[in-house]
């Protein structure tokens, strides 16, 4: 099995299937034992063409002596690759990408196509530069989500909220990955464990109880990984928890609650901050999900929390009133980490358009547990005002007991913050600070 005809098939089984791009990713080099070369070309390949499918099919689309809708799923599939190493992969010479995707047909599909797939490969590769020109000068948000494979109506929603949709897009597409550790600071701290790291990690301390890493390492090969020195916290999520600023907190016996824990990153820094005093319920809906906390707090020596399958929209009784601290974090559209995720650019459109309804429950049900002077933390990580601010303002417009803190940001922002990936250089996230005042 080469990498290309293994990326045909994740990819074909990734839009098929529905299957997440990652765990077709994994699965694959599991498989077929992809290491080193194979395995980077084989990630680069899959990933890239996910990401950049709008794009491609657009191209073939425009080169094609058969309508798009009629071409073949698995001929598509590999129409779309070949497209990627031309366009996408410059150490591919043209001719390996033609030849391949030619090649690949006779394998997998019925030969007659093999003559279709290398005219419009060889037709690509005559009119990259015509093709280039076109996508880059593209006119409105139709050239928006054609240069950088944004859905249209995603497009339209960006420019409707914050009237930049090709700033963002844009910024997506800047974004320089990096892996974001946190720092368990009961056992060393962020400077410390930054020094025990290979200098081409290109380790950075960030504030006193982050490290981001510029180099892409396998989490479980970092040192430090098994005694529990950090876990793994995305940036959005690193700063929605640093919101959760429990040296406030006064109470002897603190309780937070954390109503969609997983994976857990939000949990296990209320805990290290708390120094393992106190009780943090994390609730999530999907019980197997759970067992990741578990192993996570049993790996960072964290003795306070305690795990439940729990739906958010139905909260508990017996905690009403009594937490200092309540964690929001919803699920939501994901429109902010297209970048690290680039199948959720692909989602249905109507199983987004219902999240403000979920979100505005888990919300209010969330609202019940705070105690007098307590606060909750409403957090996505979306760029979307219907999940973002509308939601925060329903809450507030039908809870008068409640009240943004709007010391957290800085002034002007209003208790509420969006992060932009053109503007803070980071993921797309939100974050809003209430406050129990009554």
């Amino acid at each position: 099995m080469t990498p290309r005809h293994a990326a045909v098939l994740s990819l074909n089984s990734t839009f098929k299937n529905g299957r997440f791009v990652n765990l077709e990713l994994d699965s694959t080099i599991k498989k077929y034992g992809f290491e080193d070369k194979d395995k980077s070309f084989y990630t680069r390949l899959l990933y890239g063409s996910v990401e950049r499918k709008i794009t491609l099919d657009y191209i073939i689309n425009e080169l094609s002596s058969v309508e798009f809708s009629k071409i073949d799923p698995l001929v598509k599939c590999i129409l779309e690759t070949g497209m990627y190493q031309i366009f996408f992969m410059d150490r591919v010479p043209d001719s390996a990408a033609c030849n391949e995707a030619t090649e690949l047909v006779k394998t997998l599909c019925p030969k007659a196509y093999a003559g279709y797939v290398n005219a419009v490969m060889r037709n690509a590769v005559r009119k990259k530069g015509e093709i280039v020109r076109d996508i880059m000068t593209k006119k409105g948000l139709e050239g928006t989500s054609v240069r950088y494979s944004i859905p249209l109506w995603i497009c339209e929603s960006f420019e409707r909220d914050y009237g930049s949709a090709e700033k963002i897009a844009s910024g997506f597409e800047s974004l320089k990955p990096k892996l974001t550790l946190k720092v368990n600071t009961l056992k060393i701290s962020a400077s410390d464990f930054a020094d025990r790291l290979p200098k081409d990690f290109g380790a950075n301390v960030v504030g006193k109880d982050v490290v981001t890493l510029s180099k892409s390492v396998p989490v479980g090969e970092i040192s430090g990984f098994e005694e529990g020195l950090f876990y793994v916290q995305d940036e959005s999520s690193a700063a929605c928890a640093s919101l959760v600023n429990l040296q406030s907190v006064k109470s002897d016996d603190p309780i937070i609650v954390d109503t969609c824990a997983c994976p857990g990153g939000k949990t296990f820094s209320a805990a290290v901050q708390l120094e393992n005093r106190g009780r943090i319920y994390s609730f999530d809906l999907h019980e197997n999900r759970l067992a990741l906390i578990d192993k996570g707090t049993k790996r960072l020596g964290i003795t306070s929390v305690i795990t439940e399958k729990n739906d958010a929209r139905t909260p508990k009784e017996e905690l009403f009133g009594m937490a200092d601290a309540v964690i929001c974090d919803v699920p939501c559209s994901g429109l902010g980490i297209i970048a690290k995720k680039p199948d959720i650019r692909y989602k249905g459109r109507q199983d987004i358009e219902r999240l403000p309804e979920i979100q505005k429950e888990i919300l209010f049900s969330s609202a019940k547990y705070v105690k007098k002077g307590g606060f909750i933390v409403y957090s996505t990580c979306t760029l979307r005002k219907a999940e973002n601010e509308e939601v925060v303002a329903d809450f507030l417009g039908r809870n008068g007991d409640f009240q943004l803190d709007k010391d957290v940001f800085e002034k002007g922002d209003g208790g509420m913050k969006t992060f932009f990936p053109h503007i803070d250089g980071t993921d797309g996230f939100f974050a809003a600070k209430l406050v129990k005042v009554k």
